[in-house]
């Protein structure tokens, strides 16, 4: 899919339409029809045939996908839809509309919301104001944030509302009429009707010089015409045509290799691209791997342990939060991608890697024997005195699950103290922070903010604080990140905990996966989070209340001077 794509563009085909007879093939559109040769154009470019054309009913959601992607040059031949998510009314299979609609997604122009059941509603009509975006979203149109007042001659819509730019783009390019001469009300809400939808089309094609959707669907009109977008373009075919070694050429592989560097570029640690069978952005939040049981990721080049996970191979030996892996089994590591790395740590139960390891000034060479790694998100266990000591691993997706039998037993059985181990949580999912965030705080207070490039979104506790009253610790170190401080941070903010321990990782970012239907996966930064009073814990962290250092001899050793100090704090 992708392969044609790139070579479309190459050739830069633009789709060009010619002038058309005013009378169109269909028995109920006459050659006086306000919409005649509209109609006629649609029906030249493929989107209907001859017989009943029904100009006054209204067009639906599903019909109306189908015309504003061929409007746009988009072909279903061989389509594969990118989006692995579904509408839960939508049958990719037997739907007639349905890989227009998926294409719709793919290339943003329709949302899915993650975790939900997504209805499309295919048989509804669409309203004009929900046809014109969609439009100028397919047809890379930017629409514009200011714009001539003194020119807005629609009465049925306030100026200074968030859609009068997109009616007065529709109204310059013909697509509505309004004028000095003739305000008029154009009823954005209203149902659009097919022979209005066939003037919308034509209408955009008339103005606009038209770059089809099969070309490159998922970047901009604007992009296109940048010199760098060029050079890329020159790039491509001079390797395609000129390159000596031509049967060594896989182009999935440089496919792919341009959306790692698109992604790379970024400069941003936490976003990346992975092709299809790297699985590595969502080992850590699974139930089980085989290796080492280490969530790394790189940083300036160089493989950083983000945190071990407990009780992992990785953990008995001694690799500790911060960590830099300089060479597994003698091979540099340094400049090489993060699946590539984790490839060769990986292994089967019972074998050994050698990690040469960076601490701090110092390096130190572990060896590992690699196990099958169970992951328990919660665990707990009681001291003699009824403190009750809660770990967790992760927030991954039975997180809240497991932690509800620990409250259970809190609720019937008392206890002394908590102490909530965080230590080495490299994190997982936004909403399962936010979910056991409300063991401890009332349901409808802040906990955190999500901060996106155009909006916040605070969030708000769901639960009913079983926990509130209790004394509690929260014990974390430099592995501690993303939920684990979104946890922290507003249990801080509200005076629920003392922190033990040491600095968190300082990781206030979110992100955001899309799994592709080939296999590929990018997970890409899309908000930064703060807690409940707005602070950012980016690259900053988390400062503990009482400061408690530990070793790598000590962990060897089994001890444990911050959960020592934890305890000694609650038996005061």
């Amino acid at each position: 899919m992708k392969k044609s794509v790139i070579l479309f563009l190459s050739s830069a085909i633009l789709l060009i339409i010619s002038a058309f007879p005013s009378s169109a093939n269909f028995v109920d559109v006459p050659a006086d029809h306000k919409y005649a040769n509209d109609i006629k154009y649609i029906e030249n470019i493929g989107i209907e045939k001859e017989g009943y054309f029904k100009p006054d009913e209204p067009i639906t959601r599903e019909q109306f996908a189908k015309w504003v992607l061929i409007n746009a040059g988009f072909s279903k031949t061989a389509y594969t839809p990118l989006i692995k998510q579904r509408f839960f009314d939508v049958n990719l299979k037997t739907g007639e509309y349905a890989p227009y609609i998926y294409r719709l997604v793919d290339i943003g122009a329709v949302k899915l919301e993650k975790g939900k059941i997504n209805l499309f509603r295919p048989k509804d009509p669409i309203r004009k104001k929900q046809a014109l975006e969609w439009i100028f979203f397919v047809e890379g149109l930017p629409i514009p944030t200011v714009f001539d007042e003194t020119q807005f001659f629609i009465k049925d819509i306030n100026k200074k509302s968030n859609i009068a730019p997109l009616f007065f783009k529709a109204v310059k390019l013909g697509m509505l009429e309004a004028n000095e001469n003739k305000p008029a009300k154009v009823f954005p809400n209203n149902k659009l009707k097919r022979g209005q939808a066939a003037h919308f089309l034509k209408a955009v094609k008339n103005n606009v010089p038209t770059l089809t959707v099969t070309i490159m669907p998922s970047i901009e009109s604007d992009i296109m015409k940048t010199p760098a977008f060029d050079t890329f373009v020159g790039v491509w075919n001079k390797v395609k045509d000129s390159y000596l070694r031509q049967d060594a050429i896989n182009r999935d592989k440089l496919i792919y290799g341009a959306a790692e560097g698109l992604v790379k570029e970024l400069g941003d640690k936490h976003s990346n691209f992975e092709r299809p069978g790297d699985n590595a952005v969502l080992e850590s939040l699974s139930g089980q791997v085989e290796g080492i049981g280490a969530v790394i990721q790189l940083q300036d080049e160089e493989p950083v342990v983000v945190a071990p996970i407990k009780d992992s191979p990785a953990d008995k030996a001694g690799i500790m939060a911060n960590d830099v892996i300089v060479e597994v089994d003698g091979l540099k590591v340094k400049g090489m991608k993060l699946e590539d790395i984790v490839a060769k740590i990986k292994g089967k139960k019972g074998t050994q890697v050698v990690l040469k390891i960076r601490r701090e000034t110092a390096f130190v060479s572990i060896t590992v024997t690699r196990d099958i790694v169970k992951i328990v998100s919660v665990s707990s266990k009681r001291t003699s005195d009824n403190i009750v000591m809660v770990t967790m691993a992760n927030f991954g997706e039975n997180s809240v699950n497991e932690f509800q039998p620990i409250i259970d037993d809190i609720k019937k059985n008392g206890a002394k103290g908590i102490v909530l181990d965080l230590r080495n949580n490299p994190g997982g999912f936004l909403n399962t922070a936010v979910s056991v965030t409300g063991y401890f705080i009332k349901k409808g207070e802040k906990v955190a903010i999500v901060k996106y490039p155009d909006h916040e979104d605070p969030q708000y506790s769901g639960g009913e604080a079983e926990l509130a009253g209790y004394k509690i610790i929260a014990l974390v170190n430099g592995g501690s990140a993303s939920a684990s401080e979104i946890l922290v941070g507003a249990l801080q903010d509200k005076g629920i905990l003392e922190v033990v321990g040491e600095k968190t990782y300082g990781k206030g970012t979110v992100q955001e996966l899309s799994d592709f239907a080939d296999g590929s996966t990018l997970k890409l930064t899309v908000a930064e989070w703060l807690t409940p009073n707005g602070r950012s814990i980016e690259k900053d962290g988390i400062a503990p209340d009482i400061e408690v250092k530990m070793t790598g001899e000590e962990k060897k050793a089994g001890k444990d001077p911050q959960m020592d100090k934890a305890l000694e704090e609650l038996r005061k």
